[in-house]
């Protein structure tokens, strides 16, 4: 079952419709009215969610302002409110208030579901940033489908593919057994390296630069695929996981990486070896990759079904934008200058991010992990088992169209073409999903002559 923030009915209108600007009244006392000196630099602040509410009337535009007020809600839920405390303990966990204070400031396209989500029923299915879709469309059925699979194979591996800027290979392998230290560790790093400044990962600016994400976390799909199976040379019985991405700011670089569970008879440190080796030769056999990094490899054997359930939990997180920012903030010591650089990096990055994950596949199963394997060790759901024949039953009619050209172009290739197709068309604003929503779930007016309105 999702996570479900809230159970009131859909025609609640406290909070669906807030489009009442925030007045001078909401600031009580004189000393809180900021002075155009304070706009200078309070509003700049974007993880600020008290400071951006501060200067909401003199400072945001009205849609930004009505966000704010449904952020206030969602973090500090009066008697009634539409939203649960899910999103106040989100903020003290994660800095849910910073990273929708941001969302909200910055010109995300997806940023009014983003802000919504967890009203009644409706769900932003923002898969990059939002906790709760995460949760519940990519770490919950992978929960469902492997929670209780920790037996499938002899040992069972969490293993993070990512990059890094230092050439000795003994830096850039990690083989060891994962303890609640190391596991608390993971969850501060983020990925088994970390490097500052210009040392981070890849640049996130051009068209060349989302290229060469795509092209990394192809390279880390096709090493796991490689060594799963059980043909000989394969060290994986079945592996389940899929690409992720961290960003710091000033400068603005990414580190595309890749987080996988893996089921194996009998790994080593000779396995990750070759596991990095098969990622370093394909990465010098690429002309159009720009990077100079060195992949590195990093195995925890995991100990209990619990570690495992935390994992799945960890690698299908979100990015940790607010982190980021108040990092860079931090870092800037908040002026002025500093600050609104650092806006344009995020409304940069914001853009960049979902154009890099166009038809990205977050979530993918080999071996074992492959509902289609004849030694498939998971569980497939009643809803998933219905999905399927849905599908199956579509595609017997005719009702999926062959996709042109997907036999003689790979991922890359599409990808490209998809983002100069953009480019060079660009498509005009749609409306949100929950401006779909709503008029699907909002009762209609009544008509003046007695009638529901049409």
């Amino acid at each position: 079952m999702d996570i479900q923030p809230s159970n009131l009915p859909s025609d609640a209108s406290d909070t669906l419709t807030p489009n009442a600007p925030i007045s001078r009244s909401l600031l009580r006392l004189p000393s809180e009215v900021p002075t155009p000196e304070e706009c200078a630099s309070g509003n700049l602040i974007w993880s600020n969610l008290g400071q951006q509410y501060r200067h909401a009337h003199c400072c945001c535009t009205p849609p930004q302002r009505s966000l704010l007020r449904i952020t206030q809600e969602k973090i500090k839920p009066s008697a009634g409110s539409s939203f649960t405390d899910y999103w106040a303990k989100q903020s003290c966990w994660n800095n849910y208030d910073s990273l929708a204070s941001i969302i909200t400031r910055s010109s995300y396209a997806r940023q009014e579901d983003f802000i919504r989500c967890g009203y009644s029923s409706f769900k932003c299915h923002d898969r990059l940033l939002c906790p709760l879709c995460c949760h519940n469309l990519l770490a919950r059925p992978v929960l469902e489908e492997f929670g209780d699979a920790f037996g499938g194979d002899n040992d069972v591996f969490y293993i993070v593919i990512s990059l890094s800027p230092n050439p000795d290979e003994t830096n850039r392998l990690i083989v060891k057994d994962v303890s609640d230290d190391e596991f608390q560790n993971l969850k501060v790093r983020g990925t088994n390296e970390a490097f500052g400044g210009q040392d981070y990962g890849v640049e996130f600016h051009t068209g060349d630069d989302l290229r060469d994400c795509r092209i990394l976390w192809s390279f880390f799909k096709d090493a796991v695929r490689e060594f799963t199976g059980s043909k000989s040379g394969c060290w994986f019985s079945g592996a389940v996981g899929g690409p992720e991405l961290a960003v710091r700011f000033q400068p603005l670089r990414v580190l595309p990486h890749a987080n996988y569970l893996v089921w194996s008879p009998g790994f080593s440190a000779d396995g990750a070896r070759e596991l990095r080796r098969f990622v370093r030769q394909k990465m010098l056999n690429c002309r159009p990759l720009q990077t100079k990094l060195f992949p590195s490899v990093a195995c925890y054997r995991l100990r209990t079904a619990d570690d495992l359930r935390r994992v799945v939990k960890y690698i299908f997180k979100p990015i940790d934008l607010a982190a980021a920012y108040i990092s860079a903030a931090e870092r800037s010591n908040h002026t002025p200058a500093g600050l609104a650089h650092l806006n344009l990096e995020t409304n940069e990055f914001l853009k960049n991010v979902l154009d890099v994950s166009w038809c990205l596949r977050r979530v993918s199963r080999y071996g074992r992990c492959n509902a289609n394997h004849r030694d498939y060790f998971g569980h497939v759901t009643e809803y998933r088992r219905a999905l399927r024949e849905r599908d199956a039953e579509r595609r017997a009619d005719g009702g999926r169209a062959p996709v042109t050209g997907a036999n003689d172009s790979t991922d890359i290739d599409r990808w490209e073409r998809h983002y100069f197709e953009q480019l060079d068309h660009p498509s005009l604003p749609r409306h949100s999903r929950f401006s779909y929503w709503k008029s699907r779930n909002e009762l209609r007016p009544p008509h003046p002559n007695g009638r529901m309105a049409a």
